[in-house]
């Protein structure tokens, strides 16, 4: 393992939850940090964070931090997010896309969500992910290499019925997440000769601030918090990944943060039930 001393970072989706304890984590070793998100004050959100609370927190840590506000569904934005990145830190060597779209459509079925909705989740989740990989890749390979880490979901790779009533996502995240999925595996293969390790995390089931705002008698949409566990633990999974001697000993997987974690003894502990809360019907971190 090694210290990020003297390197950059850019996490998207920064503002709460799996995204700022990633940046922070980061920055607790040694890495100067771009924070992207929408969420610049509290009226901008629907849940508690915003990018001025995780710069603050990172320069307490004693490192850089700039925020960039970016709506991930509007690509020219992307393309600046990524621009403004590199100018303001001099260059970027970690990537980390954290990102789950929260908005009219998420949890509606099929038949009850618009085109339009869907195209948004589409470009939230996948399609941001694609186009900053897209810009950020070049950079990195001229300057020997780099670290993308893609936030997955079993979501993408589980097969699962939605009956009438079910409160479980609608097809747009499912659909989005199998799309990261597929990125990881393809992209790491073009791009592994050019030192870029791109690494799947897939998160397990995470307390996040969304999952307590919709928590009723210690559920959240039907998924018991107790099988839960804080968004600290794939975010230390992602700080093992970064300061790694090898990451491209990962790349191309769709990583386990929990069992990473827990084999690792990154925490004191990690609730085993997130990964098969992650497999059962109706589950999102």
């Amino acid at each position: 393992m090694h210290s990020l001393l003297g390197k950059n970072a850019l996490v998207i989706g920064a503002s709460r939850g799996m995204g700022k304890q990633m940046a922070l984590e980061l920055a607790r070793n040694g890495a100067d940090v771009a924070v992207a998100a929408r969420s610049t004050t509290p009226t901008d959100a629907m849940f508690p964070g915003t990018l001025g609370e995780t710069v603050d927190e990172i320069k307490a840590i004693g490192r850089l931090a700039f925020p960039i506000r970016v709506d991930l569904a509007i690509g020219a934005e992307v393309d600046a997010m990524v621009a403004e990145a590199i100018d303001e830190l001099g260059s970027v060597d970690i990537m980390v896309h954290s990102v789950q779209y929260h908005g009219h459509g998420s949890y509606d079925s099929f038949l009850d969500t618009t085109i339009e909705e869907l195209e948004t989740q589409m470009w939230v989740n996948a399609m941001s992910a694609l186009r900053a990989c897209k810009l950020i890749v070049p950079h990195m390979a001229e300057r020997g290499g780099g670290t993308i880490v893609l936030v997955t979901s079993l979501a993408g790779t589980i097969e699962r019925g939605r009956q009438p009533g079910d409160a479980s996502t609608g097809l747009g995240y499912p659909i989005s997440k199998a799309a990261i999925g597929r990125l990881v595996s393809a992209l790491a293969k073009e791009v592994r000769d050019l030192g870029i390790a791109v690494i799947g995390l897939n998160p397990g089931f995470v307390i996040s601030e969304h999952v307590l705002a919709d928590a009723v008698d210690n559920a959240s949409h039907g998924w018991n918090i107790e099988n839960g566990n804080p968004p600290t633990v794939p975010a230390k999974a992602v700080g093992y990944l970064c300061t790694h001697d090898d990451p491209l000993s990962f790349t191309g997987t769709d990583v386990d943060a929990s069992a990473l974690v827990a084999d690792r003894q990154l925490v004191s502990s990690v609730r085993p039930g997130a990964a098969d809360a992650a497999r059962t019907p109706g589950f999102d971190e």
